[in-house]
Order: structure tokens, then sequence, then C-alpha cells
């Protein structure tokens, strides 16, 4: 849009090849999506009652007790962590991330790897005893770190190959007393996954709200457990309150909790009544959507670039479907060809970067010679860019036109 928003203030818009990224903007909502954000900004509610109705549109959508709106799947994590460490003692709440004090302060986790949000869950100031999810014998290895400081298992979603499988997880986390959180962020599609983790015994499980589901980038959700949820709800809100006035009084009534906490862990982290109600218009079309359809289109745009870039020996390419971890949507894998001194893929992604409309790539985690394509937030028209700034500047390479 050369005369939008951003244009406006002088930021360039981009060909988006790497999905759902942060980096990148994450998703582009829908227009129903934008029109409850529009709405939610006209007026005041209290954010206790939105955040009740977001959760029983949650626990609707993914089998789960109970959900929380928040700011995205790594605030999720965070809160998922505080509630595991502190239950419903205010007093352990008001300490954290001190958790010095704390008869149960560990949580069990993977070795961090390409996709390494452990940082979210160390936040909320758990000592994490990591292990190689990976290994034959993890299941053993888990088992046996399981001691007296342990507050929960985590386990990280990055592929169907599921290592171990989260049921067998579940059964030994439930096993010792303890909780198991999913993180969840890159698992949908397929569509399945939104109540299968709940399903397979996962006690709070994060998800991304601006990735496949289609809501407001800085929206997440957490779900799960009842007694869970209420311990990261009351960590997150706003805790200017009195226990004989506070909004969620039912909770000392019923002898949950004794006391308000003070700000909590979460404070930092709060979620914006738009982004709430956005999230919520984005749960309530995502069971409508048109999954097939938009996995058609996804299947056009992936076999438009590679078409059109047939024959190139500068990169060697591959349709791959389903994508490399198992999921249901087609990439296109981008690889340095076998003349090295004409065009690298370290190349391409920079002359890319260097257009007046810059193309982004999902780069390989380990590999500078391979490079990924997402369709999932490709454009009309974007697909035929693509083609074209790729051949031109591999034509400008030829000619030593560019470094």
């Amino acid at each position: 849009m050369a005369d939008g928003a951003y244009a406006k203030y002088g930021v360039p818009e981009i060909v988006n090849g790497v999905g759902y990224a942060t980096r990148v903007g994450g998703s582009c909502p829908h227009p129903d999506v934008l029109r409850a954000m529009s709405e939610a900004n006209t007026a005041f509610v209290e954010i206790d009652d939105l955040e009740a109705a977001a959760s029983r549109m949650i626990a609707h959508c993914t089998g789960a007790e109970s959900g929380l709106a928040t700011c995205g799947a790594s605030a999720a994590l965070t809160l998922a962590a505080a509630a595991c460490l502190a239950g419903s003692d205010p007093e352990l709440m008001d300490l954290l991330p001190d958790v010095s004090t704390f008869t149960r302060s560990e949580i069990i986790y993977p070795h961090p790897g390409p996709y390494d949000y452990d940082h979210a869950v160390r936040t909320a100031g758990a000592r994490l005893v990591t292990i190689d999810y990976e290994a034959p014998n993890a299941l053993e290895q888990i088992r046996s770190s399981i001691g007296p400081h342990t507050a929960a298992i985590g386990y990280v979603w990055l592929g169907t190959n599921e290592s171990p499988a989260i049921p067998a997880l579940a059964e030994l986390a439930h096993g010792h007393g303890l909780p198991l959180i999913v993180d969840a962020a890159f698992s949908l599609p397929p569509v399945e996954n939104l109540r299968s983790f709940i399903t397979r015994g996962a006690d709070l499980v994060a998800y991304s709200g601006g990735k496949h589901l289609g809501g407001p980038q800085n929206s997440g959700i957490l779900c799960g457990r009842a007694d869970l949820l209420r311990s990261a709800w009351v960590q997150m809100v706003d805790m200017d309150v009195r226990p004989d006035t506070w909004s969620l009084q039912p909770l000392i009534e019923s002898g949950w909790i004794e006391r308000p906490p003070r700000h909590g862990i979460g404070r930092s982290m709060k979620v914006g009544k738009d982004a709430v109600i956005g999230l919520m218009a984005a749960l309530e079309r995502y069971s409508v959507r048109n999954h097939d359809t938009e996995l058609e289109v996804w299947r056009s745009s992936i076999a438009c670039v590679a078409d059109g870039l047939a024959g190139l020996p500068e990169l060697g390419l591959t349709q791959l479907f389903p994508n490399p971890n198992g999921q249901p949507f087609p990439v296109l894998r981008i690889a340095s060809g076998e003349d090295a001194d004409r065009l690298c893929v370290r190349d391409l992604i920079l002359a890319l970067g260097r257009l007046p409309r810059k193309v982004i790539l999902a780069e390989h985690e380990r590999s500078p010679d391979v490079a990924f394509l997402y369709p999932m937030c490709l454009r009309p028209g974007d697909p035929e860019y693509i083609v074209t700034s790729i051949r031109t500047i591999i034509e400008k390479k030829n000619q030593g036109e560019l470094p």
C-alpha cells in the first residue's frame, strides 16, 4: 500500500516469505477480527469480566477446564511456570522471581535447541533442569531427574515426530503429582492440535494467537487445569485492590486463596481489551474457516515460485509437503546450487533484503546454504514478484553487478 500507514512514517512494506514470525509482523488479521478490535476500543470493561468470557471461549475451543488470554505465547509460558511455582499461595506469588525459599523451584525442560524459548520459563524464576528429549532414554532421564524440588515438567512441540510422546510424558508427570506444560506456539496447523494436547494429558498449553489462529500479533492463549489458570490469572491482572472489594473476591470466599497478591510476575505482560476481543473473534472464525481452500492457495503459491525458478543452476529447489517437521502445509526449500561461485543462499538473502520492497525468507537454523519460503503470509502478486526479483538478482550477479 503505497499510501498506507507504514509509508506515512517511512517504513517499507515487505514480502513475507517467513510466515507468522514476530520479526516480520506475524499475521494480518481478518477484517472481522479488526472490526471487533476497533469496537472494543470504544468502551470500558472490567478486565476480569472480559477474561472470564475469554476463559469460557478458550475452554470451549480447546477442551480445557479453563483458559486465559495473554499477550503472546511467551507470556503464556511465563505465567504457566509461575502458576506451577506458586500455586495458590500469595506469599510465593509476591516473591517471584526469587525462588530461593521455595520448596519446589525446578522445572524439567528440554535442552535449548533451534527454537529455544526457555527464557520465557526462566523469567518466572524457575530453575531449569535440562534434558535431551531426543535421547532414546529421555523418559528415564526425566524420571531420574524428578525430585523434591521439581515443580513441573515442560515440553516444546516442534513437530509431529514427538519425542518423547506426550501421553507417555503426561503419565510420567502425573505419576509424580506434577503438571505437564506444553509450548504449542508453533503447532497450528493442523487444526486438531488446538485440542489434542489437552486430550492427551497436558495440564497447561501455550498457543500463539497471532499465528495460524489469525488473532492480533500480541495475543496468546494459556489453557488447561482450572486451579493453575486461576494462579496465572491473578499473577497477571492489575492488583490495586482491597480484599473485601476485589472483583475476584469469590476466590477468597471459596478458600482457594487467602488474599490478593501484589502486582505479579505477569504485570508487565498485561493484555489489552482489544487484543482479548480480537483473539476471541479469531477463535470464533477458526472453526468455520475453509482450511482446505487456504491449503490450496498455499500450494499454488509455492508451485508458482518453484516453476518460475526452475532450471536455474544457481539454486537447488525442492517442494516439500508436509513441511520439514511434519505439519500439513507446503514449503519451498531453497539451497545453494552446484556452482557456488555464482550465487549462494546467503548472498541471495542479503540481496533480497536490499530491494526497495524487501523479500524475507526463513533461514535454516544451522546451514547458511539453505533457506525456506513459507506461503502462509504471501499476498496476491507476491509469488510472481519473488520470481522476478530472484531472476534479476541472479542476472546481475552473473554480470558482475553485485558483490
